[in-house]
């Protein structure tokens, strides 16, 4: 395979309403090896896909919101194994689900809990004690049990779309957990990092967007980073697709763009530490990159190593083959997991079709960017497709 078999790829999935647009940075040992872009950020009005489209990062946020948190904790103001409620006293003595009406059951659907979810209230989910308290590695490695089960994903149906940020966050601490903190993984679709989020400018005692600013943006030169876009970036950022009886159909501002699957409305200032990031492909490559170097200088290559260890004491693996690091989804096994990765790559993606990886042992970044609401978020077949085509070309 050569270089060019990658926009060949990507062109065929454009003219097949796959995708209407998107854009694809790899950068090995330092070097930029492929940055192309491809389609359309805007299909009715003919608007390419450039090096200035923003993109709604949605869930890897997450990420931007671990490194925050990390860089904290090199400074010492956080404490990664400190319980939560040192600083957010509302999280002390929680309790655990221990009702069986909301027990997990293999091939479980959506469909299948309207009818508790009507009559759903989590006052009335029966609960035991938790055995021990929620820690900031548990919030970073998806095992603290916060919106991780079923009695935590009704809560979440159950949000308003009205609610700030510091008003979610009340509400996640009268959650009942799904599981004893640290026993179990899973993924917390908003709680875990909307929890972070918060925290930052709790311990900053700074406005939320503001401290990603100084604490991440600015020393990376994220420069089109932001929660909140200017009159400017909404004019570049890219229309959300969705694909009906082979066409695409633009979703844009509706309940499948990015605020509906974050479950808020604009203008609300709901600040999502788990999922509101807009960014360009570029900018965000300036903190994969910042990973791929072991910090580059921002943070130390420990602090960096520890982000892409297994985090919990315990084996915990969300699927086969994978584990949690510190913000990020771990490699561990790939031949375990079927992937093509290299063995320790690390990442994570955003439902709309955003993708990063980090491969250590290749000294290999990447970043990939299409908005598409119903590819499946890090299961899309297009972003494992990005992988095979970049581990087949840039591996070792």
């Amino acid at each position: 395979m050569d270089i060019h078999e990658i926009s060949r790829i990507m062109n065929a999935y454009i003219a097949n309403r796959e995708m209407s647009g998107g854009a694809l940075l790899v950068r090995k040992n330092g070097t930029i090896v492929f940055d192309e872009r491809w389609g359309y950020a805007d299909i009715e009005r003919q608007r390419p896909v450039t090096d200035d489209t923003i993109f709604r990062m949605a869930s890897m946020t997450k990420c931007v919101t671990g490194v925050a948190v990390m860089k904290l904790i090199e400074m010492g103001r956080l404490g990664l194994d400190t319980p939560l409620s040192e600083y957010l006293p509302a999280f002390r003595n929680m309790r655990v689900c221990a009702d069986k009406r909301y027990e997990f059951e293999p091939g479980m659907s959506m469909a299948s809990l309207l009818p508790k979810l009507l009559f759903f209230r989590m006052d009335r989910v029966k609960s035991v004690p938790a055995q021990r308290e929620i820690t900031i590695r548990d919030l970073l490695s998806h095992s603290s049990g916060l919106q991780q089960g079923v009695a935590g994903m009704m809560a979440m149906l159950k949000h308003s779309k009205k609610d700030t940020l510091e008003q979610r966050v009340r509400a996640y601490s009268s959650y009942v957990l799904d599981f004893q903190p640290g026993t179990a993984t899973g993924y917390s679709p908003c709680a875990a990092f909307d929890i972070l989020g918060y925290l930052l400018g709790v311990v900053t005692e700074k406005p939320v967007a503001q401290t990603y600013q100084e604490l991440v943006f600015q020393p990376l030169e994220m420069d089109s980073a932001a929660f909140v876009l200017t009159p400017q970036q909404e004019r570049l950022l890219a229309r959300t697709y969705i694909r009906k009886k082979d066409k695409l159909v633009d979703v844009s501002g509706t309940s499948k763009d990015l605020e509906g699957i974050i479950r808020t409305k604009k203008g609300s200032g709901y600040l999502s530490g788990s999922g509101s990031l807009y960014c360009t492909v570029k900018d965000y490559e300036k903190l994969a990159q910042m990973l791929c170097r072991n910090g580059g200088g921002y943070l130390k290559p420990e602090t960096v190593q520890l982000m892409h260890t297994e985090a919990q004491k315990n084996h915990l693996e969300p699927e086969p083959g994978y584990v949690w690091g510190l913000g990020v989804k771990i490699r561990q096994n790939p031949e375990r997991g079927k992937s093509p990765c290299t063995a320790g790559t690390y990442g994570w993606s955003g439902a709309l079709g955003t993708h990063f990886f980090v491969s250590p042992k290749d000294g290999l970044d990447a970043v990939f960017a299409t908005q598409r609401a119903d590819l499946g978020g890090s299961g899309s077949y297009i972003s494992q497709k990005v992988e095979e085509l970049v581990f087949s070309l840039w591996r070792g």
